[in-house]
Parts: structure tokens; sequence; C-alpha cells
């Protein structure tokens, strides 16, 4: 086989990989945890009913909760919208360009407002980045650890902040460890 013909098969592979990737993360109907990309020991998470990125830790169980969404068909018809686990029939929404956490509406504002398409992540392919549907162009991102719908501005800042990796639910896996790369070989807890 030439090298030509193993570098083609090798990026349809690729292609495939990702492809299947992505669809699984867009799988309707299951629990997931968002990571910032930039503040990897962050989680999107709602709190008092609006939408943060905290730390969250193994014995934080409102933490891992709030941290913990399901995944649903759009509300608007299109794309997906995010249920809270411990609050069903709760959505993040955004509203006046803040998300927030909003009991569910039959309005049509509400359902355009609680759903986004999931695409890349706009700073790295191995993150997801959560497009508004009614504000197309608009994505979520944190904001000194508040979540926001904005445009991007071209800053690599803009792309991190609006880059999260779809992770296992809190609900039932705790945080990952963190190895201590210096000298003690085990394992310590994120804090």
């Amino acid at each position: 086989m030439s090298t030509i013909s193993r570098l083609f098969r090798a990026a349809v592979l690729a292609l495939v990989a990702s492809v299947l990737a992505l669809a699984s993360v867009a799988a309707q109907d299951q629990l997931s945890s968002f990571r910032s990309w930039n503040y990897p020991k962050h989680y999107i998470r709602h709190r008092f009913s609006l939408g943060y990125i905290d730390p969250i830790v193994a014995n934080d169980t409102l933490g891992r909760k709030d941290a913990t969404f399901r995944i649903v068909p759009g509300l608007a018809g299109k794309c997906s919208s995010f249920e809270s686990v411990n609050y069903p029939n709760h959505f993040l929404r955004h509203q006046g360009y803040r998300v927030k956490l909003a009991p569910r509406s039959d309005e049509d504002l509400f359902k355009q407002d609680a759903s986004f398409c999931i695409r890349w992540g706009l700073y790295s392919s191995s993150g997801r980045s959560f497009e508004s549907v009614n504000y197309p162009g608009y994505y979520i991102r944190h904001t000194n650890y508040e979540l926001w719908i904005a445009q991007p501005d071209g800053s690599t800042l803009f792309r991190k902040d609006a880059t999260f990796i779809v992770s296992l639910p809190l609900t039932v896996y705790p945080p990952p460890v963190v190895t201590d790369t210096g000298t003690n070989p085990n394992p310590v807890r994120q804090d």
C-alpha cells in the first residue's frame, strides 16, 4: 500500500471516528457533565438558578447534582436542551444573555432560549461548544465563572471560555483524581 493510500485511509478513519464521537455526544436523553476547557477542575452547574462554572469535588453531593444534566431533544424542535437532574423539568436557558436554570414553559421564547446546538469546540475539536438556537453565532461561555451567551470576539480566551469537555455524569462518577506529577506517586484529590 502506498504512503498516499495509507494517509488517505488514516484520514478517512479519523473522520469516521470524529463523526461517531460527535454523534455519541449528540445522542439524546443521556446524562452528562461539562468540564471547562481552561479551568479543568470547574464544571457547568446551576446555583441559585443561575449558570456558573465551579470546582466540584467528590464529596460535594449538591454540586455533583447541580453539575449533571440530561441532554434531551431541543425544546425548539431542533438541537438539544439541558435538563437538570436534581430539578426535573428545569432547563438551562439564556435570558438577557445570562444562562439560567428555569422551569419548563410552553412559551415559544422559552423553548428557543433553552435550545442549543452542540458544535465542535471553538478552541479544540476534543471539546464541544454550545450555540444558541435563536441567537445563531452566540455560544455559552464563562466570564468571571458566570455563564453567558456571547458572540466570539476572535480571541483565544473566548474560544477557550466557550469550549467544554463532555464528561461522565458527576451524579454517578466523582470528578477525576489528579495525580501529583512531582515526587508523590500517590493520587491526590482535586480541591
